[in-house]
């Protein structure tokens, strides 16, 4: 195929007009029998160059892209929007003439590459090809690609072909393949032909290695059109277009056939420059040259043709007018005080006068005494709360509404003066945050927050990963709305959802610890400028389920911010949704859908107190009742979607208020005979509520056994003389396993239960482990259980813990480490005691169900100091003298009968072997990892070695084909 300039092509470097798309000439092309050649463009400039000699087609390299554009390597870096407006600055140079872009993974979701196809078909674009690599995607011939599975190669295409369908457009779909060097030759076929099947165009078969590959693939793949792609000295030979003719290639692209010259003759430029001072640049190369070649013949040609070629300042007739103006019919004139306009300049005082009127509204608002009497207009919780709260200094426009009629908002008048306000306010001199209105039409765009931004894709894939893994334990956001819609409502539930995604976010793993500090921030800020919302109340609530990781309970803000949720939940009337008007203002009338929403958001903020005031071993003061009115709403019925999990929350509240009081330790008589009575009614309960949720899906029994749990673990605080108590101790047991077992059952099917779970999950399970761990340790009850199967569940739930762990030495490591811990211990006694008797918490005993995790805390802390007590034959526990002077405190730690201390070494040598076991692991991994790296370096080596020696074999037999 030979190659001519651009006049003899009728190439040109301006905009030309075509009959036809540029897609639909891609297609023909594809249909011929020559094989059609495009060379690898990365700006404009070079593409300007492939234009001039007089290519076909061009094609953007991606990796190009990033170098030029980013200076960055072609990993994932790139946007899709950094690629789309690369794209369409070189599609439209010349639309006459395809361009093929790179569009990476889709850079996200079906939606993503279906938002990915429109964007690349309104830019000109006339192909994309897609791959099937992660979305931290790398360069084709770099080693360590990964990915996706096959079904979701398919979902890219087949978005892409339905975006296609939809928009009535003709570009060309090309699927792309990176498994032939992570699963081989014939998983890649498969995938190819998947990808056809699905709605894809052409096949491109990434990291051919051989011609026999090569031959196979075109073979296999007809008659679909098959891409190579030639990288010099990449992982494919070089071939010329002639041998993939042969092959059965109908397109072959050169992705660095500029790039990679360009940055040789750069770079020998500059050491020329630096070394001599000259560039050596050829004399005939001058600026109009250049100039030249970028098109400046058809610029200068359009200008001139719009130009005012007056040639005297005075016109008489109409003879003296310009050609512009005769042509036009214009009258030509001059004016005196002509004076060219900054046009840059004007939106930017468009901006400011917009500032300045919001200013002067917000002003006018904030006076009531300028207020005219309320009008009748009908209150919406929007409109009451964007009103009242209303601190928007950036252009975003209130939604228009159904009637296009001005509506005033109009306050009550009042006989004070802006002075006598400003006295008598008790609301912080705060600046208040952002509060972002609702749009109908929110448009995606990156969002910042102090030192963090993220990208469209970004955002993207974090409020997938939430919808999919978080939002099923607590659905109280709509999944259909946008993340963007969120940020026009509310940028702190917005940063909310993202921090409870990025928890595990792997491939960006510092970006939790970033949004812990500023999203915290944003929240005290938002909570001292009293700008409340609803959408506030369920950011508090997403808060409290999935809490920023802490490495010590006292520092944990969690109880204390369900306490300011239930406060501002009850002050704005969420639970009395159907008398709303007696918390407002204004006049304030809840339509079905908002009515909806107040009743739902109430019914989450009791089920997210609830949880945290038991995860926390804490009574929760706070009334969190359901009002009479709120029966009438639909979302109280069987179907809310909180219907069965609030009625099991309700119940747990009802057994921390039973029975909060502790027990004495030697209770006996009537208290006793009431506690009996009690257990025996909750009980009852709990089996009908367990009936209602029989059928319920494996979380909802997760639930309900830590319902029972919760229930059980109050039989610690009884005295063994009680009726029926060894029972209730083994039932206790038998609780805490099947939880524990049921956690891990949960963790295999539901991919991933413990990294997704809410806080409260964790706490319980905690709980049950240490229920575990003390009845196990008990000498009494260990001949009664299963103790092999306890100690196998136990020593498991230890790895659970760790996997819920979100951050380095949080608490869930941390409480893991102390089982750990107690597990090892040469007499376990320390923690569940010798006889019946020392099963009972003596040490901590006002934490409702959690007292005895941490009770057992309390003998970990007390370390050797709580060694020396001893037991006598009535069971009574003495304690030793405490160190430095303090009181005695009991502990749960007993001795055998001669007195003797059960342990001599306790929580300093622990933690010596701890250190120790952990750095021969350190150790040992390392060791592992220098082999692997070892085998690593061989195996390339090898690998470079039969490259070159299959270079040398091929450059040799063209050699002696051609001569």
């Amino acid at each position: 195929m030979s190659h001519t300039n651009g006049s003899t092509n009728g190439h040109s470097n301006g905009h030309n007009a075509s009959s036809i798309s540029s897609a639909t000439k891609l297609r023909q092309r594809l249909e011929s029998n020559e094989i059609l050649i495009a060379p690898g463009v990365y700006e404009g400039f070079s593409a300007r160059i492939a234009l001039e000699v007089g290519f076909e087609c061009l094609y953007m390299t991606g990796a190009g892209t990033v170098a030029s554009k980013l200076g960055q390597p072609d990993l994932g870096f790139a946007s899709l929007n950094d690629m789309r407006e690369h794209a369409e600055m070189i599609a439209n140079l010349d639309n006459s003439v395809p361009l093929i872009a790179d569009a990476d993974t889709g850079y996200g979701g079906p939606n993503m590459v279906a938002r990915t196809v429109a964007q690349y078909h309104r830019s000109g674009v006339a192909g994309l090809h897609i791959e099937d690599q992660i979305q931290t995607k790398r360069c084709g011939h770099l080693g360590g690609k990964a990915v996706v599975d096959i079904n979701i190669f398919e979902q890219r295409i087949t978005a892409a072909y339905k975006t296609r369908r939809d928009l009535g457009s003709d570009i060309v779909i090309i699927a792309r393949t990176d498994a032939l060097q992570t699963h081989g030759f014939d998983e890649a076929i498969r995938r190819l032909q998947a990808a056809v099947k699905a709605g894809a165009d052409v096949g491109f078969l990434e990291g051919i290695t051989t011609e026999q590959e090569a031959r196979e693939v075109c073979n296999i793949m007809a008659p679909t059109p098959m891409l190579l792609n030639m990288v010099e000295h990449g992982a494919t030979p070089s071939w010329t277009p002639i041998e993939a003719r042969e092959f059965g290639f109908k397109l072959i692209i050169f992705p660095f056939a500029s790039i990679g010259p360009a940055y040789q003759a750069i770079k020998d430029v500059f050491i020329q420059i630096k070394e001599t001072g000259r560039t050596g640049l050829d004399k005939k190369f001058t600026p109009k040259k250049l100039f030249t070649i970028v098109g400046l013949e058809q610029a200068t040609a359009l200008d001139n043709a719009l130009r005012c070629d007056l040639t005297s300042a005075q016109v008489l007739t109409v003879s003296d007018y310009c050609s512009r103006c005769r042509r036009l019919g214009l009258v030509c004139r001059i004016d005196d005080g002509f004076r060219r306009t900054r046009k840059r300049r004007q939106p930017t005082d468009l901006e400011s006068e917009i500032q300045s009127l919001r200013e002067q509204l917000r002003a006018s608002q904030s006076n009531p005494s300028t207020s005219s009497q309320h009008n009748g207009t009908n209150w919406t919780p929007g409109v009451v709360f964007n009103t009242l709260n209303q601190t928007d200094t950036g252009l975003n426009f209130s939604p228009v509404r159904p009637d296009s009629t001005p509506v005033s908002i109009d306050f009550p008048d009042a006989t004070t003066n802006d002075a006598d306000l400003q006295c008598l306010t008790t609301r912080p001199g705060i600046e208040p945050p952002t509060q972002h209105h609702a749009s109908p039409f929110p448009l995606a765009r990156p969002r910042a927050l102090g030192n963090i931004i993220l990208q469209i894709e970004e955002i993207d894939e974090l409020f997938n990963m939430y919808i999919k893994h978080n939002h099923p334990y607590l659905p109280l956001i709509d999944e259909k709305k946008s993340p963007h819609e969120y940020y026009e409502r509310s940028d702190l539930l917005f940063w909310v959802i993202m921090a409870v995604a990025a928890r595990r976010h792997k491939s960006q793993p510092t970006l939790l610890p970033r949004l812990a500090r500023n999203v915290t921030d944003l929240l005290w800020k938002t909570l001292r400028s009293m700008s409340h919302s609803i959408s506030t109340i369920r950011a508090l609530c997403l808060l409290c389920t999935w809490p920023f990781p802490t490495s010590s309970s006292t520092s944990d803000p969690t109880f204390m911010l369900v306490g300011i949720m239930l406060q501002m939940s009850t002050q704005m009337g969420l639970h009395c949704a159907f008398d709303a008007q007696d918390f407002a203002k204004v006049p304030l009338k809840l339509d079905t859908s908002e009515y909806s929403e107040w009743v739902q958001t109430w019914e989450a903020c009791n089920i997210v107190a609830i949880s945290v005031s038991i995860g926390c071993g804490l009574p929760l003061f706070s009334q969190v009742y359901e009002s009479p009115s709120a029966s009438q709403s639909e979302s109280s019925s069987s179907e809310s979607p909180f219907y069965l999990r609030l009625q099991i929350e309700r119940f747990r509240l009802r057994v921390s208020l039973s029975l909060a009081r502790p027990m004495p330790t030697g209770g006996e008589g009537a208290l006793t005979r009431e506690r009996s009575m009690m257990y025996h009614l909750l009980n009852l309960d709990l089996d009908e509520l367990e009936k209602e949720c029989s059928g319920s899906c494996d979380t909802e029994a997760w639930y309900l056994l830590a319902a029972r749990l919760h229930l059980q673990a109050f039989y610690l605080f009884d005295h063994s003389a009680m009726e029926g108590y060894k029972d209730r101790i083994v039932g206790l047991f038998s609780t805490a396993y099947n939880l524990v077992d049921l956690g891990q059952r949960l963790n295999a099917r539901l991919q991933g239960f413990f990294n997704h779970c809410p806080f409260f999950c964790y706490q319980t399970y905690v709980n049950a482990a240490f229920v575990l761990l003390k009845i196990l340790t008990n000498g009494f009850f260990n001949p009664i259980v299963d103790a092999k199967a306890g100690k196998q569940l136990l020593e498991s739930s230890i790895t659970g813990l760790r996997q819920m762990s979100v951050a380095n030495n949080d608490l869930p490591a941390r409480l893991g480490d102390i089982i750990g811990f107690f597990c090892a211990l040469p007499d376990p006694a320390v923690v569940g005691g010798v006889t019946l008797i020392d099963l009972q918490l003596k040490q901590v005993r006002n934490r409702l169900s959690m007292s005895v995790v941490y009770d057992s805390l309390w003998t970990w802390r007390s370390g050797p100091h709580s060694m020396a007590v001893g037991h006598d034959g009535e069971g009574d526990v003495t304690a030793g003298e405490m160190p430095d002077g303090e009181a005695p405190r009991p502990s749960a730690a007993s001795t055998i009968s001669s007195g003797e201390p059960v342990i001599e070494s306790g929580r300093m040598k622990f933690d010596e072997e701890l250190k120790a076991m952990i750095v021969a692991e350190a150790k040992a991994k390392l060791e592992e990892d220098r082999k692997a790296a070892k085998a690593a370096a061989e195996a390339e080596a090898a690998a470079k070695g039969a490259a070159e020696e299959l270079k040398k074999n091929i450059q040799e037999e063209t050699k002696a084909k051609f001569e």
